[in-house]
């Protein structure tokens, strides 16, 4: 079996990494909207798209005879070094079969010491018991040992603990990949003198494996370290406790009166985040933010519009605008002053609201020109007071949405946290009673998976699951600053499942998942966990693209998987 690779996952070539860039700050492609320079904000509020055209006469003016000069601009980039990525894969990849995703939490083991020629029945906190004959340890040569032996024995039942132990989830069967949901596992190892120890030849150890899980579609694996793979064993046996019927019902009565509860709490979320949404919708629609007049520079080239009055009674008082040339005019020649042009098209420019294209006809002749509206003495005098005054209004109607919207925001955050300590109550309570359930061996559904086992290792009850299925995309996974995470293992969560499904290498392809589940995805970078909330699945697009995870760090650090569970809500 090899470490943890996701199937149907063609290695990303040196090419797609370089191209592994953030797109997303790059502008938006805009359609050229033909609207008269005079309906700017601080000209005309309200006011329709409409093209102008056909003015009779163009005066050109240059303000001082120093000539403009462009500035350039140097773009930098950093490419992304393919051959360290490699090298950062390659080694992920070589790594043992048994891998800790954090170096400082994993799942203790309970150390017994065993007397060899009397053999031992433990019991494990979890209610699990493990039956030792007499005589069943020796050394790799095969000889029986006598005297104490240290047993080193763990459990793992959920998804944190799986992925705290770093022991491979996946198993490959005819070609195929899959991916166990586990009814119990356990790993047991024995030592004498700081040696490890085997099972005698002839003798077998009797595992009753204390399980949540009563289907009879589990199958007994052993995990080989060596060949990086699971051998099946066969089916366990089951023996499921009978509690008593009266226990039953009222313990399957109070879980059906937490689940209405429960669902009841998320109504109520969603209701109170509509009623949010709607209190803003109808709030007054703020007036766009006007643009401030620029004053004409002495050292640029300028037009000045000649304009009869009475064929353009509508741009007669706008006398005093003049447009200023950018620096990007590459073709613009002062050689234009001296052409009575016979027809000038004025629509918006490159930069909406800043700038505008002008075009100037005459016969063959056609130039188009970026030019920026300002004004000169009185004129901008006019202008700017024109300006503070809208910026004024502007200003007050914007300070007055803000207090709405801080209003409606506070009520909201207040409803919120009310509805979350209740869900935190749910939960606890949940999390006290499904304890019970796991350590009394009388609670319901609580079985006992038996198997013999003739070798110290891992050994698994699972059934093998495909990948889910549902929303399906390629996860680029980026830190809380947007950079791409160095990682290579990703996990899955399905918490509907007692899975942990893997991917690996970042971006992830064909990564998916159930959107009718609860999901979590986890993945480590340099011993950081980050992780990828519930609710972010939401966010995910059904399509071919890349969609860019920003992962969440997990701040606190973790003494014991109990608190890893306790965040995470297991």
């Amino acid at each position: 079996m090899e470490k943890k690779v996701n199937i149907n996952r063609p290695d990303i070539s040196s090419e797609e990494i370089l191209k592994r860039k953030n797109f997303d700050s790059l502008l938006k492609q805009y359609t050229s909207i033909h609207k008269p320079f005079y309906k700017n904000p601080w000209f005309l509020s309200g006011a329709g798209i409409v093209a102008v055209a056909a003015i009779t006469t163009i005066v050109l003016k240059l303000n001082n005879t120093n000539t403009p000069t462009t500035q350039s601009v140097k773009q930098e980039t950093t490419a992304i070094d393919s051959v360290a990525i490699a090298n950062f894969y390659k080694n992920e990849e070589a790594k043992p079969c048994i891998n800790p995703p954090l170096t400082d939490i994993n799942i203790p083991v309970t150390i017994y010491k065993v007397i060899a020629e009397k053999g031992a029945i433990l019991n494990f906190k979890t209610g699990s018991k493990i039956i030792i004959p007499k005589n069943s340890f020796a050394d790799k040569g095969g000889k029986l040992l006598k005297g104490e032996v240290e047993l080193h024995y763990r459990e793992f039942h959920d998804p944190v603990d799986f992925f705290l132990s770093g022991i491979p989830m996946t198993y490959d069967s005819a070609g195929m990949r899959y991916h166990f949901e586990s009814a119990g596992m356990m790993e047991m190892l024995a030592y004498q003198d700081g040696k490890p120890v085997n099972i005698s030849p002839g003798k077998l150890i009797d595992i009753e494996l204390a399980s949540n899980y009563t289907g009879s579609e589990y199958n007994l694996y052993k995990l080989d370290t060596l060949a990086n793979n699971w051998s099946c064993l066969g089916k366990d046996k089951t023996v499921e406790d009978k509690p008593d019927s009266k226990v039953t019902a009222t313990t399957t009565a109070k879980q059906l009166e937490q689940t209405i509860e429960y669902k009841t709490v998320e109504t109520k979320k969603e209701e109170v985040q509509k009623e949010k949404n709607k209190k803003i919708a109808v709030l007054p629609k703020l007036i766009a933010e006007p643009e401030k007049p620029e004053q004409a520079k002495k050292d640029k080239y300028t037009f000045n519009l000649d304009i009869d009055a009475k064929e353009y009674p509508e741009l007669a008082i706008y006398k005093g605008v003049l447009f200023e040339v950018g620096n990007e005019n590459k073709s613009f020649n002062s050689s234009m002053y001296d052409v009575t042009w016979d027809e000038a098209i004025i629509k918006e420019g490159p930069e909406k609201g800043r700038n505008y294209l002008l075009t100037l006809k005459k016969t063959s002749k056609k130039y188009d020109l970026v030019v920026y509206p300002v004004f000169e003495g009185k004129n901008y005098e006019t202008a700017m007071k024109e300006y503070q005054e809208k910026y004024s209004k502007y200003t007050a109607a914007l300070d007055k949405r803000k207090t709405e919207e801080k209003k409606i925001e506070e009520v909201y955050q207040a409803q919120l946290a009310q509805l979350k300590k209740q869900e935190q109550e749910l939960e606890l309570k949940w999390k006290e009673q499904q304890e019970n359930q796991f350590r009394q061996m009388s609670a319901q559904e609580k079985v006992h998976r038996m198997f013999a086992i003739n070798g110290f290792g891992v050994y698994n009850c699972d059934n093998p699951l495909a990948y889910p299925t549902g929303v399906s995309c390629t996860a680029g996974l980026n830190n809380e600053k947007d950079i791409k995470l160095m990682c290579y293992d990703v996990f899955l969560v399905d918490k509907e499942k007692n899975a942990l499904f893997s991917y690996t290498k970042n971006p992830v392809v064909k990564f998916s998942f159930n959107p009718e589940s609860k999901n979590l995805l986890w993945t480590v970078e340099n011993g950081i966990l980050y992780w990828l909330k519930p609710e972010q699945f939401g966010e995910i697009e059904n399509s071919e693209g890349v969609s860019n995870l920003r992962m969440n760090k997990v701040e606190q650090k973790f003494k014991n998987a109990d608190e890893m569970k306790d965040f995470f809500n297991f």
